[in-house]
């Protein structure tokens, strides 16, 4: 091989790790989700494609990436990178009223509602720990 051949594939090489570290980093900033069901009607419908960019700021009336709790324990003993994603709206944060009862809502805690009644939400599971919130939807597709 000639030196030039040498210059290609390590070029060659240099791009294909820097475009895998690119979407390494990529991922680690933002996430997508598509919508299923109809929880969040009207403001996301099912089949709807939301981007969230990854950050603890977040407050109330915000529509979060979260991870969904387990069907019978609820948020305990949750796996965060085996559960999938739900995508709902933020009605109380750490200390303010939950909505319903008027108890404060734990530290470190969030409530979160579906914007749509019949979806499953705080009120069957309890105030979300706010480490399993991923990010903040920022758009809709």
């Amino acid at each position: 091989m000639t030196s030039s051949d040498w210059v290609f594939v390590l070029a060659l090489i240099a791009s294909v790790v820097l475009t895998a570290e690119s979407v390494r980093q990529l991922r680690r900033r933002w996430v997508l989700v598509k919508i299923e069901g109809a929880s969040m009607e009207p403001a996301l419908h099912d089949g709807d494609e939301v981007l969230a960019k990854r950050t603890r700021r977040i407050g109330t009336g915000d529509i979060v990436v979260v991870a969904a709790p387990d069907p019978q324990l609820g948020w305990a003993e949750l796996k965060r990178a085996k559960s999938p994603w739900w995508v709902k709206r933020i009605t109380a944060g750490p200390g303010e009223p939950m909505p319903g009862s008027g108890e404060p809502v734990p530290p470190g805690h969030y409530f979160l509602l579906s914007d749509n009644p019949a979806g499953e939400d705080s009120r069957r599971h309890g105030p979300c720990p706010g480490n399993l919130i991923v990010g903040s939807v920022i758009r809709t597709f």
